[in-house]
């Protein structure tokens, strides 16, 4: 069938999937490893942890050895997750995020995944062709997800490596830089409906203030707009004496419109799960859950499977004193390694102290500072045998700049730096 036998919806999907493949040519490639065998490619473009399966899988061991497997966990399950699914989830965050809102398993709804989620999320707060506001660099993902199937927009906040006046630190968000954004995108006839978060940010690593997530929300108030939180990274933290300050560590009455506040979480980052396809969706706002529920038929999770995480989960001892205390320091020596062969090679970074990547300046080895030349060189760490992602798949808006994950074993980034380095000198 030829393409223009198709929807235009359908069509409209292929050219964004056009365009990305296009823009990474040379970077398509299969297999799940940390090498591709076949090609020799150590893949740092994928925001996995892999430094703790070890630790995952003798956990999972003891939680299916002993599971038995009833009638129900073959049929299919609760629209939005069975209850004792939400309920372990709704007592790990009360957990990890001190919360002092109160977290009610029957305000959340379960689907398959993040992507499922935003998507939701995107869906349910704009029509076609409007946007939402996102501080760039951002996370390639969540223009995927809101763009291809629902047309919905996203309008950078543009971040900088030089701060401005008034600011601390490069890449620094501010609210400034918001109502500038928004303004912009008003003035040029766009829509503007919400505001996507992500605390901690991918791929920058930043941890938000307590004080910045409420202004923040007092800017999304002032211009009567939604905000998305997704906390995903939120237990991701490996530097000492930073606080990340989940939704739920604030009151009710601090939070200026609780009703166009809402909330995801996965099994991806802090639990190393990706693979499971497993979000937490939260509102406070009864239309956003009923629609978020009706979706929900559409994204379910197998309903064996969320016994099984259940049990994982309401492990919370496990979860709090075994498995994220393990991840933290790994990752902790894992960033530790990686910086400290970079800072050799002579590449600065932007390296945050949350996340599973870091935000590295590969400007001054480019031929110049235009997306050519950032995919040029794209491609030549390929062919040096490690992949990790040029900027312009970031909405970042100053060319050279790369995200590379870093929460690989020892050997592994040693493997890289050693290809970085040839890439460098060739």
């Amino acid at each position: 069938m030829t393409s223009n036998k198709l929807s235009k919806r359908i069509r409209a999907l292929l050219d964004y999937e056009d365009n990305i493949t296009t823009m990474i040519a040379s970077a398509r490639f299969g297999g799940n490893g940390e090498c591709d065998c076949s090609k020799d490619r150590v893949k740092m473009n994928v925001s996995e942890n892999r430094l703790v399966y070890d630790v995952l899988r003798e956990k999972m061991q003891k939680c299916t050895r002993s599971e038995t497997w009833e009638d129900d966990m073959f049929m299919y399950s609760e629209r939005g997750g069975v209850p004792e699914l939400k309920e372990a989830i709704a007592k790990y965050l009360r957990a990890t995020t001190r919360a002092v809102m109160p977290i009610d398993p029957k305000q959340m709804v379960v689907l398959n995944g993040a992507d499922a989620g935003l998507e939701a999320f995107g869906h349910i707060i704009c029509d076609a062709g409007e946007a939402v506001l996102l501080p760039a660099p951002f996370y390639s993902g969540i223009h995927r997800n809101l763009k291809t199937r629902f047309d919905v927009n996203v309008v950078p906040i543009p971040l900088s490596s030089e701060p401005k006046s008034g600011e601390s630190k490069p890449f620094e968000l501010t609210v400034e830089r918001a109502v500038k954004a928004y303004k912009t995108a008003i003035q040029e006839g766009i829509v503007v409906k919400g505001l996507f978060l992500v605390n901690p940010n991918n791929p920058l690593g930043d941890v938000y203030s307590r004080q910045l997530v409420l202004d923040l929300l007092k800017f999304a108030n002032r211009y009567d707009l939604h905000v998305v939180l997704d906390e995903v990274y939120m237990n991701c933290i490996f530097e000492e004496g930073i606080d990340h300050y989940s939704i739920f560590q604030f009151k009710e009455d601090e939070i200026p419109d609780l009703q166009k506040v809402h909330f995801i979480w996965t099994f991806s980052k802090d639990l190393a799960m990706g693979g499971m396809r497993i979000s937490a969706n939260y509102t406070w706002n009864e239309d956003v859950f009923r629609s978020l529920y009706a979706i929900a038929h559409f994204h379910p999770v197998p309903t064996g499977w969320q016994r099984i995480m259940t049990k994982l989960l309401s492990d919370t001892d496990w979860c709090t004193d075994v498995f994220l205390p393990t991840s933290v320091k790994r990752l902790k020596e894992a960033f530790d390694h990686f910086t400290t062969g970079l800072t050799k090679l002579g590449v600065p970074f932007h390296g945050g102290p949350a996340g599973l990547y870091l935000w590295a300046d590969f400007s001054k080895f480019l031929s110049a500072r235009t997306a050519e030349a950032e995919i040029a060189f794209h491609h030549k760490v390929i062919k040096a045998g490690v992949e990790f992602s040029p900027s312009l798949l970031y909405g970042g808006s100053e060319r050279g700049w790369f995200r590379v994950v870093f929460a690989r074993k020892l050997d592994i980034l040693e493997l890289a730096l050693e290809r970085i380095q040839r890439a460098l000198q060739s």
